[in-house]
């Protein structure tokens, strides 16, 4: 279903924008990684394209279609506990459908400047500069 046990993950994350802030979710506390802040996202399966993953995922997560996107950054991280990602974050400029929480803790709108007083997940962080 994924990548290779010793190749990294390919992750596809969406950022979408409303005015100054952008749309954190928080991970459900069961989840690997719980009650982290991040971008609305997931792992690719075999065979799909970043851009498919990044749709679907919005979709299962949110219940929006993402109509207009543009890769912003990729990023590798490894981490302490072995889990290696290699993310690739979209700028979502369009989407239809009504965002709804269909599998996070919480989500919020965050003012970019306050992003720092999260406790995000740290394959996130070398995004936000770019913010």
């Amino acid at each position: 279903m994924f990548e290779e046990p010793d190749q990294p993950v390919r992750v596809a994350a969406g950022v979408l924008r409303e005015g100054d802030s952008v749309l954190l979710c928080q991970r459900k506390i069961s989840r690997r990684y719980g009650l982290k802040w991040e971008f609305p996202g997931g792992k690719t399966y075999a065979g799909e394209q970043i851009s498919e993953c990044l749709e679907r995922e919005l979709m299962e997560e949110l219940n929006i279609e993402p109509v207009a996107y543009q890769e912003m950054k990729t990023v590798h991280f490894d981490y302490p506990d072995g889990g290696k990602f290699l993310i690739t974050f979209f700028e979502v400029l369009r989407y239809t459908g009504t965002i709804e929480n269909k599998v996070f803790e919480r989500m919020e709108w965050v003012p970019v400047t306050k992003l720092p007083n999260y406790d995000m997940l740290e394959g996130t962080l070398p995004l936000l500069d770019q913010l």
